[in-house]
């Protein structure tokens, strides 16, 4: 390949939000980065549903180029339909149009100086000394290039943090199989509002959305269910009571599958000479599903630190650990929380998902612990699960 050069500082692997937010960060601070992608287009396939809060946060000023709907908040809807609102601040941000966010984050990247290989796929990773030798398959051609530290932002499938020796391996029991359309003439109840539909018949394991996407609307679900798959989930939730009168003129435009890890991030993130990022790191909220903000900010930590251990001329474990610490430092408890209500609802049969709407009332905030403390206190069918919580 006619610019790919034969050592690089750092090698990303991944040019989803996380990797190409690594590689932006690592080039701004003058590491000399590649960032390899396998899918020949930077952005397919897309495999979520494409919403994301605070770009704000990252310096992105949010532009017609990817964002197709602002977002203020949302709707959780009961098996039987009971509809919660949700409004805080947590609960607005932007649907995106993944194909083009994506592309501009690897742009971003690449006006900072890193290189970018698409249609390569990292077959092989080998430690030399204190430097990985990394084996690149490009159009049926091996090439190797030699990297003092790789950064793993290879999604749910991970292989990279498994050649360097870390567990990243994800059980298929917790992995959540999500199918999605994109459809148009969707009946919305709000453009700005996303939807969430919640039951065992409906997403067991999971949920079902429906997200404004501009003039298209994002109908998909998440399930937790080896019995039954994802898309027949799908075709069953576009005929629901709830929502079949607003989706009876609806038709797909595009099919969207994947998988989301709920398990939690995995045991350690790093190791001498790479750090793991994003989906493959499990850094993805065990409870929504949600991991592009996640990835991003996370990206940017990894991103950093290798610049810095590149200037200490220091990329060893004990370097490298400064960006575990720093991203559990501040997502680290949320995360588990999320785990632990992720395991609640998935035990909550339709009646208890109704009694507990019934408890969290018709509107929720931020929830005040101690009010729903008293609350829950008075249903003992639903206060066996909270325990842990709410004392």
């Amino acid at each position: 390949m006619r610019e790919l050069k034969d050592s690089y500082d750092i090698v990303v692997v991944g040019a989803g939000p996380g990797g190409s937010c690594s590689a932006y960060e690592a080039a701004l601070n003058g590491a000399k980065t590649l960032l390899v992608e396998k899918s020949q287009e930077i952005g397919e396939p897309v495999r979520c549903a494409e919403a994301i809060p605070g770009l704000e946060d990252f310096n992105i000023k949010p532009s017609d180029e990817f964002v197709r709907s602002k977002v203020k908040g949302g709707y959780i809807f009961t098996p039987s339909g009971k509809r919660i609102k949700v409004s805080s601040d947590k609960a607005t941000g932007y649907v995106v149009e993944r194909k083009i966010f994506d592309k501009y984050l690897a742009i971003r990247a690449a006006k900072a100086g890193s290189k970018i290989m698409v249609k390569s796929t990292v077959v092989g990773l080998e430690r030399d000394g204190d430097e990985w030798v990394v084996e690149i398959e490009y159009l049926g051609e091996i090439y190797k290039v030699r990297s003092k530290i790789v950064i793993a932002a290879d999604g749910v499938e991970s292989n990279i943090a498994e050649y360097a020796g870390l567990k990243a391996k994800k059980n298929p029991l917790e992995v959540c199989s999500c199918a999605e359309f994109e459809m148009v003439n969707v009946k919305l109840i709000d453009s700005e509002m996303l939807e969430f539909y919640f039951g065992n018949e409906i997403a067991k394991g999971g949920y079902a959305w429906i997200f404004p996407k501009g003039d298209c609307a994002n109908v998909g679900l998440g399930v937790r269910d080896r019995k039954k798959k994802a898309i027949n989930y799908l075709y069953d939730f576009l005929e629901n009571e709830l929502v079949k009168d607003r989706l009876k003129d609806a038709t797909p435009i595009e099919l969207k599958v994947g998988g989301a890890p709920v398990s939690g991030p995995i045991e350690k993130t790093y190791t001498d000479g790479l750090l793991v990022v994003g989906d493959a790191a499990g850094q993805i909220s065990p409870l929504t599903g949600g991991g592009i903000y996640l990835a991003m900010d996370c990206g940017l930590m990894a991103g950093r630190v290798a610049s810095e251990a590149i200037k200490n001329n220091d990329w060893s474990e004990d370097f490298l650990k400064k960006y575990e610490e720093m991203w559990k430092k501040k997502h680290f408890n949320m995360l588990m929380d999320h785990l632990k209500y992720r395991k609640i609802l998935e035990k909550l049969n339709d009646e208890e998902i109704e009694e507990l709407a019934d408890v969290l009332g018709d509107s929720l905030e931020d929830i005040d612990l101690k009010k729903f403390a008293k609350k829950i206190i008075k249903r003992p069918s639903l206060l066996k699960y909270f325990k842990e919580i709410v004392f």
